[in-house]
Formats: C-alpha cells, structure tokens, sequence
C-alpha cells in the first residue's frame, strides 16, 4: 500500500501550508489531459476537475477520493494507487477517466445545468469515437445531465450505448453497457464508503463477465443483485 503523502517542513519543522490558489488561478488551470483509445473494459466519467485537480493536472487529485480505495477493494486494480499513478489505469489496466466539464471549479455546486448540458455532446463524440465496453458515470447528476431524465437509479441501466455499424467491427463492442455509482468524493455524505464499495463491486463483476476470454460471459443479476446494497439504509 502506498504511503501517505507528506507536506515538506519548514526550517522550524513545522509543516508548511499550500498556497490556496485565487479564482483567477483556478480559471486558469488547464483542461486535464485524457488518455483514450478503442475497446476500453471501463471508462469512468467523472464531473469536472477540483481545485487540487486542476492544481496538479491529475484526475481524482485528492488521494483521500474514495475511487482509488474504490477500484482496489473491489478488485478492479490490483494494487492501491496514488492519482500521480493514475495512467496505469491507461496502460496496464485497460481502464481510463474523462470528465464530462473540462472547467476546474471549487465545488461541483459551482457548475450550471446548462453547462453540464452543453459539455455532453462532446462526451458522447469521444465514448463513440473509442467505443468502451463499460461507461462508468460517477455521479447521478453526470448520468441525469447526459441521458437527459430527471430521475435516475443507480448500478447498471436497463438502455445501452449503442455504436455506429461498422463493417468490419473485429474486436470492437456494438453497444456499451451504463454504470451509475454514487459520487466517490467526500463531500458526499448521502452514501457511505461501505456503500459506495458495493457499486464498485458490481463494475467489477461486470468487467469480469463482459472481458472474459476467449467471449464475453453473461451478466447474472442474481450475483449482480447479491453484491449491491440489499435494504435501503438511513443514507440512501
């Protein structure tokens, strides 16, 4: 497991502070780079970049999201993992994050319907253009943004994303399959942990079922039912 990330000390051994960035900073920071290519297992969206995000260009950028415990308690990764080693979910894992608003702002709060609207079209052309087996929402306000309802459930939707016929598709899916899972961030008090942990769990058996070899086995909703919540608790 990795250690924690310590702050640098000052020469009186106390530990120094981080700069809080002003607002022109943060208007200032850059969209996130995204590693994309065709016939990902999963491809997790996220909403937008926070400050510290957008402050170290990395996804999830706080090591205290509940994502990276997330995707290695379930057993989606093998290994826990720092935001700086995000890209191996690129490279070794065959997993990648986008965002659905490219803005970096203090609080999802700060982002408009209207914005969140006007930002799907172009996450729609990159989920089409690479075609990934599982598109992974975190968050029901990016599902309820991008699917354009009111009301949405969480875990995974009845609807699939369907891709453009192609004549020679070889390896390629014809439609990816929608996950919902609450957000991972720990401003989101509605689920806890152990909660949010079940829909993790219930990716990973999916991947499992949709990347087997040498063809995909099918989704039993009997196991899938089994590993998410069983009752609704005081937090949902």
């Amino acid at each position: 497991m990795c250690p924690p990330l310590k702050r640098p000390l000052r020469s009186d051994g106390k530990k120094t502070r981080r700069a809080r960035p002003t607002e022109q900073d943060i208007a200032a920071f850059a969209p996130i780079p995204e590693l994309l290519r065709p016939n990902l297992d999963v491809l997790i969206v996220g909403i937008n970049p926070g400050v510290i995000s957008g402050q170290k260009q990395l996804h999830f950028g706080n090591p205290n999201n509940f994502i990276w415990k997330g995707l290695f308690e379930s057993g989606l990764i093998p290994e826990m993992i720092r935001p700086e080693d995000g890209g191996r979910l690129f490279s070794e894992w065959n997993m990648s994050i986008v965002n659905l608003v490219q803005r970096t702002t203090p609080s999802t709060s700060d982002l408009t319907l209207r914005e969140m609207r006007d930002a799907v079209p172009e996450l729609r052309r990159k989920i089409s253009a690479n075609r990934p087996k599982i598109i992974c929402f975190v968050g029901m306000g990016i599902y309820r943004a991008f699917a354009g309802k009111s009301k949405v459930e969480l875990g995974l939707q009845h609807e699939v994303y369907e891709y453009e016929r192609i004549q020679d598709p070889g390896e390629l899916p014809e439609f990816g399959h929608m996950f919902v899972m609450p957000s991972t961030s720990g401003r989101t008090s509605s689920y806890q942990n152990a909660e949010k942990l079940m829909y993790f769990r219930q990716l990973r058996y999916i991947r499992d079922c949709i990347a087997a070899a040498p063809e995909p086995a099918p989704i039993d909703h009997g196991i899938l039912d089994a590993l998410g919540p069983q009752v609704k608790s005081k937090y949902f």
